[in-house]
């Protein structure tokens, strides 16, 4: 393990974590969910910022979660908004690129998914126009392993190589597939959230570089003690720390077309 008391950094470690929400959870007690205790748990758990989604947007209804989202956050600067994407197909939302310059317009940095709760393919036609768009604005989608498939995965990143694509929620039985993917599909992500296996984090950067993966806990439905501990006790470097920890997931969403090393 890297002995981090034995230097100081140029400037504070500041965790962003990528994949959190607000709102009420269906299926878990886990809190009330109001932007005043996810901030009250960011401070608990040393972390700096988070990018989160609504439940409401994720599990239900999008067009009403996301216009709760955004008045939610609206006073919190610690908190950054994702917007829960679907197809236009049934009208809720406008054409993809519509929605992608929406997104922008408001502020929204991250878009995810949800295609196996809401019920359509994500490597079918209809998301087709919307994934050109985010991948042309350099707008990053995020999706939950257990939301799609790997082929669905695969098929995306072929049919839109700019886009940023970050996985999440991918465990250790998951790796050889994850592997083969990183190899083919440089402008594909790893977000930390349920990456428990032993040293995992470390066989990852070795092999792929720590600009390859962000952080993020899955907060509050996972703890999100889980993912600190395992970042800040790794035996990575300050540098791989501070890149996974949240400068890469700061440059993708400061940018219109974030330029980020994927050699």
């Amino acid at each position: 393990m890297v002995d981090r008391s034995a230097t100081v950094p140029a400037e504070p470690l500041r965790l962003l974590d990528a994949s959190a929400s607000l709102g009420r959870h269906p299926a878990h007690d886990v809190g009330t969910g109001t932007p005043g205790a996810t901030v009250s748990g960011l401070d608990r758990y040393g972390i700096s910022e988070a990018v989160v989604a609504h439940t409401l947007a994720t599990h239900h209804d999008p067009v009403t979660g996301n216009a709760r989202l955004l008045a939610d956050v609206a006073d919190q600067p610690r908190l950054r908004p994702c917007w829960t994407a679907l197809p236009p197909t049934c009208g809720e939302f406008p054409a993809g690129p519509e929605l992608v310059a929406q997104a922008r317009a408001s502020g929204v940095g991250l878009l995810t998914t949800r295609p196996g709760s809401h019920g359509f393919e994500l490597a079918g036609p209809d998301m087709a126009p919307l994934l050109e768009a985010a991948a042309g604005h350099g707008l990053p989608l995020l999706i939950d392993a257990a939301e799609t498939d790997w082929r669905s995965v695969e098929q995306v990143a072929t049919a839109h190589p700019e886009l940023w694509l970050i996985l999440t929620e991918v465990g250790y039985r998951e790796l050889r597939r994850l592997c083969g993917l990183l190899e083919r599909r440089p402008r594909v992500l790893l977000c930390t959230a349920n990456l428990s296996g032993h040293l995992a984090l470390e066989f990852l950067v070795d092999r792929f570089g720590a600009h390859r993966l962000v952080f993020g806990t899955g907060q509050p439905v996972r703890d999100p003690g889980e993912a600190v501990l395992r970042l800040l006790w790794s035996e990575l470097d300050d540098d791989a720390v501070r890149a996974i920890g949240g400068d890469t997931m700061r440059q993708l969403l400061a940018a219109s077309r974030p330029v980020l090393e994927v050699g």
